[in-house]
Parts: structure tokens; C-alpha cells; sequence
């Protein structure tokens, strides 16, 4: 009876010093494995947010008789630099365009062809920023090619802003101060891309002939 119970207290006691080992050295050593994993699969799950940039209400609504959308919006945007579309043409001729010693060159009729051809260009392209904007800052204008193709998009609008304001109704005089102020090439790219707009248009032919006449070129 005295053997029994002497192998029973030796049991207890060898059970109750793996119990203590167990806890003293293999808790913490779960611990960690379990914080480890932890943090690393919460890393692993919550990638770093895009936020949008958020336009400013003169950036998607152009304001009329203004040439700052250029400037204040599309290049902080695209970041072109200063001979890039925003800049060094748009805001470049727009406020050329808006000079009062050019505005008072046209006609009542000629000057408000102007605003509205200028307020038609910014409006175009409130699209496309929106689109670059939507990217977020850390992607809009991350390279040359959004550059390339925000004046290819551009100038795909000067034509049909120049002639739905009006150009072919303007009269001889006011077409030579715009020509003057701007190039053909400038208004339309090239003599193709006028030819093509000008004879797709309605009420053109007059505009068309003058431009022969007088031998104006891009």
C-alpha cells in the first residue's frame, strides 16, 4: 500500500512539473506565434488606399470669360510643366485671345464668339480631368503619355468649338483679327484637319473661299 502510494505521489508530482514546464516556456513562445501571425495577416489584408482628388466647382463648371481652368485645374492635375498642353497653349492663347486691346479688335458679334469658344474649350475637357482625377494623386499625371494624350484630346476640340460658336457666320473683318491673334494651324492643327472640319460644316463655304482668297496657310 505504501509502494502504491509512493508511486501515485511521484506521478502527481512528474505531472505537476510538466504542467509547470509547459506553461513556464511554451506560452509565451504561442503567444508570439499568435501575434506574429496576427499582425502580419492584418498587414497582408489592408492595402494603402488610393484616394480620388477632389475637383473644385471652377474645375468640373468652368466659369465664363476666365482662362485660370488651365492653370488652376489641368495642370495640378497632369503636371505637363510650362511648354505642355495647359500652360504653354491653352492658357497661353486664352488669355491672348482675352487681351482687351485683341477684344476690342472684333466685332460685338466676334467677341462673343470668343468667350463662347473659350468657355467651349475649357468645357470639353472637364471629361478628361475628371477621368486623371479620378486615378487619385498618387497615379494622375504620373507620366508623359497622360500629357500626350490630354492635348491630342484637346486638340480634338478646337474644331468643333470654333465653328459650333460661330466662326463661318463672322465677317471678313473679325476673321482677320482672329488669324492675326492665332494661326490656322494653331486654331485646328493643320490644313488637313481645317480642310475637314470647315467642309463637314454648314454655312462654311464663304469662310472656306475666304481663306483661299487670301491665301491663309497653317
Amino acid at each position: 500500500m505504501s509502494s502504491r502510494t509512493s508511486m501515485v505521489k511521484l506521478s502527481i508530482a512528474v505531472l505537476t512539473a510538466f504542467l509547470s514546464f509547459s506553461l513556464t516556456y511554451f506560452s509565451p513562445f504561442k503567444r508570439y506565434i499568435s501575434n506574429t501571425f496576427s499582425i502580419k495577416t492584418q498587414t497582408q489584408a489592408s492595402p494603402i488606399p488610393i484616394t480620388t482628388r477632389t475637383l473644385s466647382t471652377n474645375c468640373t463648371s468652368p466659369p465664363p470669360h476666365s482662362c485660370t481652368f488651365y492653370a488652376a485645374c489641368l495642370e495640378p492635375v497632369f503636371h505637363c510643366g510650362p511648354s505642355g498642353y495647359p500652360i504653354g497653349f491653352g492658357e497661353e492663347f486664352c488669355t491672348k485671345f482675352s487681351l482687351p486691346s485683341n477684344v476690342g479688335r472684333l466685332s460685338p458679334q466676334g467677341q462673343q464668339w470668343m468667350y463662347t469658344t473659350m468657355h467651349c474649350l475649357q468645357e470639353a475637357l472637364v471629361p478628361t480631368l475628371e477621368k486623371e482625377a479620378s486615378l487619385g494623386p498618387e497615379l494622375a499625371g504620373d507620366d508623359q503619355n497622360a500629357c500626350d494624350r490630354l492635348e491630342k484630346e484637346a486638340f480634338g476640340t478646337h474644331a468643333p468649338c470654333y465653328l459650333s460658336s460661330g466662326l463661318c457666320t463672322l465677317t471678313p473683318k473679325d476673321w482677320i483679327v482672329i488669324v492675326e491673334i492665332v494661326q490656322l494651324k494653331t486654331l485646328f492643327g493643320s490644313w488637313d484637319a481645317f480642310e475637314g472640319s470647315v467642309e463637314a460644316a454648314e454655312g462654311c463655304v464663304e469662310f472656306y473661299a475666304w481663306v483661299l482668297e487670301h491665301r491663309v496657310t497653317a
